[in-house]
């Protein structure tokens, strides 16, 4: 019978004791199923790196992107397939790749495909030594993350708009500041930015239920797709906002660079800048190799 690990995140919004306890009806029955909590930073990696070695053949992990992350960091490279329930916040890549909103709904999507073997093979993006599956950046939106994460009650209180308030006052911060980043994507000359973003899969982020398409052409299918932006000012913030949701002419600006299908970037900062993967901020680097790992991970999907 088919083994599976599901890994839920107990701070996530919608993982209380009820609709885990209708997950796993869902699941119990058809599969051996075995179910860990994550109780810290990476402990979902640890639990399914765990998965791996004693012969699981899917994890799933139930919570928001960074629970997603912090699964799939185990499991690139291997024949043990990836499942997702969102569970969080936004819940970018599941979105991104059809799995249903609601946690009951998802679980018997993916009951399905492990009935049936439907399985994926993506690819994925790494930057430094941190797998992601649609998308990181250096510079002024990790710095976004980093703030709204430092405030999680008004986070949970606000939600998106909290995320336009920090924007803009970081924006603020940053304008008519000299951009500190250089962006070398390969086969491209070295450009200075004041943030730098890779993505893997579209869209980069959502809006409440609207999508923000920062990278219009990209494609899971292919490489990575690059945006970096030389300038920031008081009206970039609204800007991007209008470019990212309706127009996509940010691609086109004096001030933005903007390369699609790459294998790799090199990021250098003149000082330590904070870095996100997946949504979630990671620390302050002062550099980055990111690559993409082309047919790297198994999705049920």
């Amino acid at each position: 019978m088919t083994k599976v690990l599901l890994i839920s995140n107990p701070t996530a919004r919608a993982t209380e004791h009820r609709v885990i306890e209708q997950v796993t009806q869902t699941l119990t029955g058809r599969f051996t199923l075995e179910m860990a909590e994550s109780a810290a930073r990476d402990d979902s990696t640890r639990l399914a790196r765990d998965a791996v070695t004693s012969g699981f053949d899917a994890v799933i992990a139930l919570g928001g992107d960074g629970t997603v992350n912090e699964v799939a960091q185990a499991l690139v490279h291997t024949d043990v397939a990836l499942g997702i329930i969102p569970a969080g916040t936004t819940n970018v890549m599941a979105r991104s790749i059809g799995i249903p909103p609601d946690p009951r709904d998802a679980s018997a999507f993916l009951a399905s495909r492990l009935d049936r073997g439907g399985r994926r093979r993506i690819n994925v993006g790494r930057i430094g030594a941190r797998y992601f599956l649609f998308g990181a950046g250096m510079g002024l939106d990790a710095e976004v993350i980093r703030a709204v994460e430092e405030r999680p009650e008004r986070k949970r209180r606000l939600g998106h708009l909290f995320f336009l308030q920090q924007a803009l006052v970081t924006a603020g911060r940053h304008r008519g500041v000299a951009p500190t980043i250089s962006m070398t994507v390969e086969g491209s000359a070295t450009e200075m930015v004041a943030l730098a973003l890779c993505a893997n899969a579209g869209p980069f982020t959502y809006f409440g239920k609207h999508p923000l398409h920062v990278f219009p052409h990209v494609d899971l299918r292919q490489g990575l797709d690059v945006f970096g932006l030389s300038r920031i000012g008081w009206t970039t913030v609204p800007r991007l906002g209008w470019a990212f949701l309706v127009t996509r002419s940010h691609i086109g600006w004096p001030t933005a660079k903007y390369h699609h299908d790459v294998g790799s970037v090199e990021l250098r900062a003149a000082a330590p800048v904070p870095v996100e993967v997946d949504g979630d901020y990671i620390g302050e680097w002062d550099q980055a190799s990111v690559r993409l790992i082309p047919q790297a991970l198994e999705l049920l999907l």
